[in-house]
């Protein structure tokens, strides 16, 4: 919204409060000088320093929470004497200009000691209400904005889904998922072969269904990860290793659903597929105190200290930047002489069942 809209919205506002206050008050308008030089000055303030006031109040969101309540009760204390002698100090001006006082610091102080409680606590208690309405302002964005992020997250979960499906309906996958079953069918396995079909068929399925929610368990990870690598491991037959090991303790922990399959996929498609010889994959999960740890090693070339990650892995960045938040959780590489290991790590206290 506009600087210009918000003064609109603002001046509306207290316009209304002039309209309704003047229609408890049938004198108002009839008392003179006390409109025009005391009510209608203190209207005016009102206008002037609620967006400066609107202002400050944002800056207090960053505080402790006993240090913003003593700050908001400070800044409303302070905007309702402030107006009060700025408001009353017109009306003295004009007196002045009556011959009722005059500009000497005695006349000054006799002037200010007439104003009652009354009128410190009215300009107090307009100046906390005005706070009580900011505060459901920062309510209703803060609202706004997680039912924005809310939309964005399903838009990734779904994108990530998605691409999942699509990395799996890749030409080469479904022709060498479809050589490995007529391999079987040939040499008369038709047990696995019909494993194989159920294997490739539980693996679209897990990718198709959008009903998961942001997150999943580790164990149920792991089950989607075995299905896709039970096929890549009858395709490479005894070329490949495929090492699990992981922590029980872990299992029930809550992650980003499909959160490791691309960082599998990618490690197939970049490091397995491309390495001379017998290929590893390793997958590692560890529970400790603060956080949980996940690992995905695999066998090929190293990648740049800076890589450029593509899309599935860009996307997993950007979920676990809106799922946590910078700061709160790693996705590192590291290079080791015959691989590659992609690392995770998620705080512990966002992911328990």
């Amino acid at each position: 919204m506009s600087k210009h809209k918000r003064l609109y919205i603002v001046v509306l506002c207290w316009t209304l409060f002039l309209i309704i206050d003047s229609l408890k008050k049938s004198d108002l308008f009839s008392s003179g000088s006390f409109f025009w030089y005391q009510y209608l000055p203190g209207l005016i303030f009102w206008i002037i320093i609620t967006l400066p006031a609107f202002s400050l109040f944002q800056k207090t969101a960053e505080l402790p929470p006993f240090k913003r309540i003593i700050s908001v009760l400070a800044i409303g204390i302070g905007i309702g004497v402030i107006k009060n002698l700025g408001a009353w100090f017109v009306y003295f001006v004009h007196g002045v200009s009556l011959g009722d006082y005059s500009f000497s610091l005695e006349s000054l102080i006799r002037f200010i000691s007439r104003l009652q409680t009354f009128y410190y606590m009215e300009s107090i208690i307009i100046a906390f209400v005005m706070i009580i309405i900011f505060y459901i302002l920062e309510l209703n964005k803060k609202y706004r904005d997680k039912s924005i992020e809310a939309t964005e997250l399903e838009a990734q979960l779904a994108k990530a889904n998605l691409n999942s499906l699509k990395m799996q309906l890749q030409p080469h996958f479904l022709f060498n998922a479809h050589n490995t079953v007529s391999m079987l069918i040939r040499t008369e396995q038709y047990a696995q072969a019909t494993e194989m079909i159920s294997k490739i068929s539980d693996l679209l399925r897990n990718s198709l269904n959008s009903n998961e929610g942001q997150f999943g368990t580790v164990e149920d990870e792991m089950a989607i990860i075995q299905a896709y690598l039970d096929i890549e491991q009858v395709r490479f037959e005894d070329h490949l290793d495929i090492i699990f090991d992981l922590d029980s303790s872990a299992d029930s922990f809550l992650i980003p659903h499909l959160l490791l399959q691309p960082i599998v996929e990618n490690a197939f498609k970049h490091g397995i597929s491309k390495n001379i010889g017998r290929s590893k994959l390793e997958i590692h999960t560890r529970l400790k105190s603060s956080e949980l740890l996940l690992s995905v090693y695999n066998t090929g070339p190293t990648i740049s200290d800076k890589p450029e990650y593509g899309v599935g892995l860009s996307n997993t960045l950007e979920r676990l930047d809106r799922l946590y938040g910078k700061g709160n959780y790693s996705m590192d590489h590291f290079n080791l002489k015959s691989g590659v290991t992609i690392e995770i790590r998620i705080p512990k206290e966002n992911g328990n069942v």
